[in-house]
């Protein structure tokens, strides 16, 4: 089956793991406390299925009281499931016990109406994850930390693994471009919101007065491959000036960039990574967003403003051009029922506006130099057709659609 891997936290540590997983071949290996919830093994997974809903029952759970987990091994707790229905939970808690009262929870965002099974690796790292840890329980709540109801019809979580280890394995990726609204494409947040992608742009939000960062936990980058990076972004804040690119968690060898404050626009930025000692091997990459004067604290986020971040492409291309495309056909024009657009380079995105600066139309990941568009369901009028290739060369030029 195929499987996918979602990460929550900052790694830190070597590639080196050591595991202890519960795989539920027809058996539920201990995780059988339940509310909300019924269970059957199957061979190679457990199939859990909420209660009907009366509109009143909310937030099922599950868990274990025996599972033993030697916690000197790592921190990191992985749960592979398939989240099938549509009206599944969109978010999912682990908790376990305090030393005192209470238990500490980690959160993450879960996706509903999967077709193949997701691996979700949390962080469970905090002062009471110490000796041996048996009381587990996972639970399933709506975006936000918000009640899930339950359904009056009854959904299935097929969960197929769950093990601890001391990190979680990670796939190549260095070129993130935001296509997939809600896909953050494995990068989470420290101290900031992260909202969508939405229309291929991620929005960060830094929390004031803090460290605030993105980082990428899903995929690495091969430092052997790539020596540069083009992050492609608009600054809104009034004095966050400064991002830090850190590898590996190793802050002592980051890398400073200057950048703009109150974009009007976006800019790319094309970042030497070479210098830095921890540029080597396989690498997980957080970018902080700072802001070098703060009073507060040199170096934290004043949080004034968005980042709102278009493309991150690690590479060896170095001198990125900002300048417009030099060459942007669209035709025919004036048109009844279609256009063609014809750059030389392949087509990043093409978004159309009428003369309000309405977006009517909006399309990603072309990969060629050429499109056809169908406009004749379009209103007649004077629309503008802004296109981008994929080196961040912009254009716009003006059409008009008669009947």
């Amino acid at each position: 089956m195929k499987k996918i891997t979602i990460l929550l936290m900052l790694l830190t540590v070597p590639f080196i793991n050591m595991a202890q997983t519960f795989e539920f071949n027809n058996s539920d290996d201990g995780w059988n406390v339940m509310t909300g919830f019924s269970a059957t093994n199957n061979a190679t997974f457990m199939t859990l299925t909420t209660d009907p809903g009366n509109g009143t029952s909310k937030n099922p759970f599950f868990g274990t009281v025996s599972a033993g987990v030697d916690t000197s091994l790592g921190s990191y707790i992985g749960i592979t499931l398939k989240n099938s229905d549509a009206d599944g939970p969109t978010y999912m808690r682990v908790s376990y016990p305090k030393q005192s009262s209470g238990r500490v929870f980690k959160n993450i965002d879960i996706t509903a109406g999967d077709t193949d099974f997701k691996t979700y690796w949390i962080d469970l790292s905090n002062s009471n994850w110490t000796g041996t840890m048996d009381d587990f329980k996972i639970h399933f709540k709506a975006t936000g930390n918000t009640d899930y109801i339950l359904p009056t019809n009854s959904v299935n979580i097929d969960i197929d693994k769950i093990e601890f280890a001391a990190q979680p394995t990670t796939t190549e990726q260095h070129i993130y471009e935001f296509n997939t609204d809600n896909d953050t494409e494995g990068w989470d947040q420290t101290n900031g919101t992260i909202s969508g992608p939405s229309n291929g742009i991620l929005t960060f939000t830094p929390n004031q007065n803090s460290y605030a960062k993105i980082k990428q936990l899903l995929h690495h980058v091969d430092a052997s491959q790539f020596s540069r990076v083009h992050i492609t972004l608009k600054n809104l804040s009034t004095n966050d000036d400064v991002i830090r690119l850190i590898f590996n968690g190793d802050s002592n060898n980051a890398i400073d960039q200057q950048i703009s404050t109150n974009d009007s626009d976006f800019v790319t930025y094309d970042i030497d990574l070479s210098s830095s000692s921890a540029w080597t091997g396989d690498v997980l990459v957080t970018i902080a967003f700072r802001d070098a004067d703060n009073p507060n604290q040199a170096g934290q986020s004043s949080g004034t403003g968005d980042f709102l971040i278009d493309r991150i492409e690690f590479t060896n291309q170095s001198g990125v051009d900002n300048n417009t495309l030099s060459f942007l056909d669209v035709y025919p024009n004036p048109t009844t029922d279609f256009i063609n657009v014809q750059t030389k380079n392949t087509i990043s995105k093409i978004n159309i506006v009428d003369m309000t600066g309405k977006s009517i139309f909006k399309q990603y990941n072309i990969d060629k130099p050429s499109q056809r568009i169908d406009v004749s369901k379009f209103t007649p009028g004077i629309y503008l057709i802004k296109v981008e290739d994929i080196f961040h060369h912009k254009s716009t030029q003006k059409f008009i659609i008669f009947k």
